[in-house]
Formats: structure tokens, sequence, C-alpha cells
């Protein structure tokens, strides 16, 4: 097993995928975006200037989707009083992508919950909940007011219409769109990783020509790996119940929420983690996966042919046929 590089520091406990062996690499940039750390490396020294780049894309999409700043983009759309509401193209896109990945999943991509999430005490962002001991539990799905797919878009306006009391979380899918859109930012550089708490994307030849090494960690031991896998122009994102998790009234909650119970998920998966053709694909199905459970979240990525690692609540794991050895 490859030891851990001085480039690519043992990162915090949610960060649950990491690059290895990237001691030949002559740029890299680590820095704090969307509640999680963000890690990019760039195998060829000439490109570093897309380093600055890549950190203002992260920069300039968490200010739009952040549920956590009032400022935010998001924000502004989920405290609005009228039926249309204006929007960014970025935004639009990020909605339309919502949409898309809830009609695919048949309901279980549902950002439409946040009453729900903020119900079960992820009301804040995540290092704060631990001061908030009198949140209430129990949510019900009504409480989130309909689905994002009743909200209708204005392509040709740049317009979002829908009641003002459906409000949408795109904490997930906006951090795989951003780790997307910086890949785009990043690609005259061909060969580069992004790595945003655990959702990845790695392009090219890697920096030994092999393509790029990351581990899974153990999520009760982040200093155990255990998976480690190449990835060549691919993404890989992890879904898990086992960080961002918290108590209220003497109960286990995490930030996951069941669209068909309204509840926390409690599916007997730990984590699930996808590999797929992009950041938002990985972490979409790697969820919806979670969701599901082991046998059934297993059969769902197989019937798309998407490779996927389980880890369980009773100790076990197991992979989908398509998982690389």
């Amino acid at each position: 097993m490859p030891a851990r590089s001085p480039l690519a520091p043992q990162s915090p406990a949610h960060d649950l995928i990491e690059p290895e062996g990237v001691d030949a690499l002559l740029c890299h940039r680590s820095f704090q975006a969307m509640n999680t750390n963000v890690q990019v490396f760039i195998r060829e020294g000439g490109f570093a200037p897309l380093l600055a780049a890549a950190q203002e894309a992260f920069q300039r999409e968490e200010a739009r989707l952040s549920r956590f700043r009032p400022d935010s983009e998001l924000s502004r759309f989920n405290a609005r009083t009228t039926d249309r509401f204006p929007v960014s193209p970025e935004m639009l896109r990020v909605i339309e992508l919502a949409q898309r990945f809830c009609r695919l999943t048949q309901g279980l991509f549902e950002p439409a919950v946040l009453a729900n999430l903020e119900a079960a005490g992820y009301d804040r962002s995540f290092e704060l909940i631990a001061a908030a001991a009198d949140t209430p539990t129990g949510a019900r799905l009504a409480e989130a007011r309909g689905s994002v797919l009743d909200l209708r878009l204005g392509p040709s306006d740049l317009t979002v219409e829908g009641p003002p009391g459906l409000r949408i979380d795109l904490g997930g899918i906006g951090k795989g769109y951003t780790v997307d859109r910086t890949a785009e930012v990043l690609a005259p550089a061909r060969d580069f990783l992004v790595n945003a708490g655990g959702d990845i994307y790695a392009s090219g030849r890697g920096p030994d020509g092999d393509g790029w090494l990351v581990a899974i960690a153990d999520h009760f031991d982040p200093a155990v790996d255990i998976a480690q896998l190449w990835l060549r122009d691919e993404a890989l994102a992890t879904s898990t119940v086992a960080v961002r998790r918290w108590q209220r009234a003497g109960r286990w909650q995490n930030h996951l929420i069941d669209p068909r119970t309204g509840a926390p998920v409690d599916s007997g998966s730990v984590s699930v983690s996808v590999i797929a053709r992009t950041a938002v694909e990985a972490d979409v199905f790697a969820k919806t996966a979670l969701l599901l459970g082991p046998h059934e979240g297993r059969r769902f990525l197989e019937s798309r042919r998407l490779p996927g690692l389980f880890a369980l609540s009773d100790g076990r794991g197991g992979l989908t046929r398509d998982w690389p050895e």
C-alpha cells in the first residue's frame, strides 16, 4: 500500500477519498470551500496559473449555491415571495440537472427536502450544529411542500417559477457540479485532479503516467484505506451517514433525507462510493444507492453499469460486478 504523500496532507474525517503518490507533482493548491477541504493537483508546472482560476471557480459557485450564506443566490431564491424569480444561467443549469436526476431516480434524489433537513437539526453550517440542542425532530415529507419537479424553468428569460414555499437544498449536487465546472477550467492542463471532500474528478495520466491512484478511507478510522484504485478521465464520489451526523433527543440524525419518509436515512448502508463519467453523476448515484440500501442499491448501480463499493452497518462490504480490481 503506497504511503500518503506529503503533497496530499491527511484530510479531515469527512474527506473520505484522497490522491496517492503525488510527490512528482509540481503544482498543488489546497483551500477551504463549501465547508470542506479542496485539493487541486496539476502535473505540469506550466499550467500553475490555473490553480488560482480553480479556486475562484469554487468560491464563485459557493457564493451561488450555499444555503448557509444569506446573500447567496440559492438563499435569495428560497426566500422569494413571488411565483417567478430571476436566476443566473448557472443556477438554472443546476436546477435543470436536479430535475433530470429526480426523474431518473424516480424521486429518490429530491432537493426539495430542506424543511426536513432543518427539522432534523441541519439548519446551520455543520460545525455549529452541536450548539443547537433544542432542535425538534420527526419532520415528515409533507413539510417539504412539493418536489423540485414542481419548478418551471424559463430558459429564454432566465426565470424559475414555482410556489414561494417550495425551498431546495443543492448541497450535494452543487458540489459535484462545481467539481465538474472546475475540471472545465483546468482542461488545458489535461493532467489534473480535483478533490472536494471526496468528490473527485481525475483527468489524464497522473503523476507517473498510469492515471491517478486514490484511496477510499475507512469512515471510522481515516488512517486506514478500505480500497485503492486508479482513475483516468472519470469521477468518484462517496455518500455516507458516518460523518455528518449528530444527536437530537437521544437519536442519531444525519444529513441524508429519505424523501419517502422525510426522515434521515437508515438503510443498512453506511457509505456508497461510485465511479461515473462526471462528479455530478457519481455524487447523485452514490446517494441514491445509499438510500436504496445494499441490495436494491447494488441492483440500481449494476443496471446502469456503474462501479460501486458499499460499506454496511454490520461491518461487511460489497462491490458491484463492475468495480475495478
